[in-house]
């Protein structure tokens, strides 16, 4: 019965999963001269509100990375290129528990950058929720005033997007793009050798 009872617990306990966004600007303005305005209000909450604090995930190196050639592809390109890419581990609750992951902000020195949240929880499918604002360099001297820190354009992305795990999703905006993909973390199995049987239990 213990037996049974246990590996009920090990099968109900939650799944750890590596998830990966590789962020990349459009280098082509192709929003119809659309007027991006900056927003000074706080970021507004998805409908579905996650609870307070942050997730504790497992930020991994390159090593952990998968969308290299993807990466690769964007650094070559005339009309893209890469301003982030993330991927760490954690545990994957449902989305009533869920909590985000703060992006570490990358390349502020100068040139363009990303800051924002991620969301990730598990029902019948994967949910991923993406709430990202791209930061670009100013090209001009803006005016030296106390709104100096909200002169650099900026544009929101605001998704949520149902997912399967494995499968490269792409979440669109007019000036930059997110590759995203999510994969079931396998923990390696220890090869240890099986003890050898004590010699008086060996049959002559």
């Amino acid at each position: 019965m213990a037996l049974v009872t246990g590996f009920a617990t090990a099968a109900e306990a939650p799944r750890q999963y590596d998830i990966e966004l590789l962020v990349f600007r459009n280098l082509v303005e192709n929003d119809g001269g659309e007027r991006w305005q900056p927003d000074y209000s706080d970021w507004l909450e998805s409908a579905d509100a996650a609870p307070a604090g942050s997730a504790v995930v497992n930020w991994l190196g390159d090593s952990g990375l998968r969308l290299t050639r993807q990466a690769a592809a964007l650094r070559a390109s005339s009309q893209y290129r890469p301003v982030a890419h993330f991927a760490w581990r954690q545990t994957v609750s449902d989305r009533d528990q869920a909590k985000p992951v703060t992006l570490p902000a990358s390349g502020r020195q100068g040139g363009a950058w990303v800051e924002g949240t991620a969301r990730v929880a598990v029902e019948r499918y994967l949910h991923l929720s993406l709430d990202l604002q791209l930061h670009l360099p100013q090209t001009a001297s803006p005016p030296v005033d106390e709104l100096v820190a909200y002169q650099e354009p900026r544009f929101r992305l605001v998704e949520q997007r149902r997912m399967r795990s494995r499968e490269l999703h792409y979440f669109d905006n007019p000036r930059f793009g997110v590759l995203a993909l999510i994969t079931p973390y396998e923990a390696p199995v220890s090869a240890e050798p099986a003890a050898a049987a004590p010699a008086d239990s060996i049959m002559p």
